[in-house]
């Protein structure tokens, strides 16, 4: 209608009406879903629009897309998937405290070159190992498999954050937010190896969402670098943009 506004942009609306009719059963599992073009020309939208509706499908884990096969629908109902919205530090550590840290294994160890350089320090120096799961709240399904890498240095509690029973709440108390200048995020893709597939009970041949993260102090030192394997559909990021107008 001419002068209302969509409360949601038409690819998602139409991946909305998509997935309900998947979860209705209109478009069985194992069954191709229409065409691009035949999507174009049932809902009168753009090629564009339903290339991204089917991109939701696809993220939502309902459907999985080959060139020349079609879009085959491969689940009922979406995956269940954690999703984390971010435009402040003060946010992303809301991360945190709306997902549970177990702490697996916590190690003391010699920094070899290449850590060294990861953890701005020099080689032969200490540093802590932590291996962990990160754990959706309430159903406590594993969302991601966390390395933290510490090093030692004067403040940092090294016997509370070896204490694998206590670290999680170490952990947390070390990255107080108030002492937080700023985190440094890169987001790339990796692979698990057959250990982490295990936890997560994924396949080894599973992508991973690999999250880098770097803590830093009001002087810029480095406190903590955690390193988080995320699976398929369990964990997204929802980052929003603002134009500064100052």
């Amino acid at each position: 209608m001419t002068g209302t506004r969509r409360s949601k942009p038409r690819y998602a609306e139409l991946g909305d009406l998509l997935q309900a009719a998947i979860e209705k059963g209109e478009y069985a599992v194992g069954t191709l879903l229409p065409t691009e073009l035949e999507l174009c020309e049932r809902f009168s939208v753009s090629r564009h629009t339903a290339r991204a509706a089917l991109a939701q499908l696809i993220s939502a884990g309902l459907v999985q897309r080959r060139p020349g096969a079609g879009t085959r629908v491969i689940a009922q109902s979406a995956a269940m998937r954690y999703e984390h919205e971010i435009d402040t530090v003060d946010l992303l550590m809301q991360y945190g405290n709306s997902t549970r840290l177990k702490v697996l294994e916590a190690q003391r160890l010699v920094a070899d070159a290449a850590i060294a350089q990861r953890l701005d320090i020099a080689e032969g120096k200490e540093y802590l190992r932590l291996h962990c799961l990160r754990l959706e709240e309430q159903t406590r399904e594993p969302i991601a498999v966390t390395e933290m890498l510490v090093p030692v240095r004067s403040g940092v509690p090294v016997d509370k954050l070896l204490d694998v029973a206590g670290a999680a709440r170490a952990v947390a108390r070390f990255l107080d937010p108030s002492r937080l200048s700023r985190v440094e995020q890169v987001f790339d893709a990796a692979s698990f190896d057959a250990a982490d597939a295990k936890l997560l009970d994924i396949k080894k041949t599973e992508p991973a969402m690999r999250v880098q993260r770097r803590y830093r102090d009001a002087n810029g030192r480095l406190l903590l670098m955690a390193i988080s394997l995320h699976p398929p559909g369990r964990f997204a990021y929802s980052m929003v943009l603002s134009r500064n107008h100052r």
